[in-house]
């Protein structure tokens, strides 16, 4: 009875953009979004994403697939831009976190790549994250290849 008294109270006192983030992945058209990215099928991908993001505008998830579609389109202002919407619905969403230091490396600053890496540290805890652990490869052989051109 307590348990039930509990959830009731929860659902009484959560936010209806709580509710609206609650995104059901068999219908959201991610699964077809995710085929085309996987596929290289990077327009395809957004025209995906952004029928996802019509019916539901609030899905991170959407957006930082989207960027990194932009991204591979050459497209860098159009995915810096949908990472940091991403971020803004969920400050936490580890691919949107991880592409956008990608982004940053990619414009060569490397101290906000960094920097991103260190909220991916915070994110992941004590957990193994694979978005950490490749950004921490790619940081490293951002920082080998600047070390070479160097010398």
């Amino acid at each position: 009875m307590r348990a039930i008294i509990l959830a009731f109270i929860l659902l009484i006192t959560a936010s209806p953009a709580a509710f609206a983030q609650v995104i059901f992945r068999e219908d959201s058209g991610l699964t077809k979004t995710e085929y085309f990215l996987a596929n290289g099928k990077y327009t395809a991908a957004v025209d995906s994403a952004n029928d996802v993001l019509t019916r539901h505008p609030l899905n991170a998830d959407a957006y930082a697939y989207r960027g990194y579609a932009y991204a591979h389109l050459g497209q860098p202002k159009d995915a810096l831009k949908d990472y940091k919407r991403a971020l803004e619905i969920d400050p936490q969403h580890l691919g949107a976190n991880k592409y956008l230091a990608d982004a940053y490396l990619q414009k060569g600053d490397e101290a906000r790549a960094v920097e991103q890496m260190q909220v991916l540290r915070v994110i992941c805890g004590q957990s193994n994250c694979e978005e950490l652990d490749e950004l921490q490869a790619e940081i490293d052989q951002y920082k080998s290849a600047k070390q070479t051109k160097k010398d």
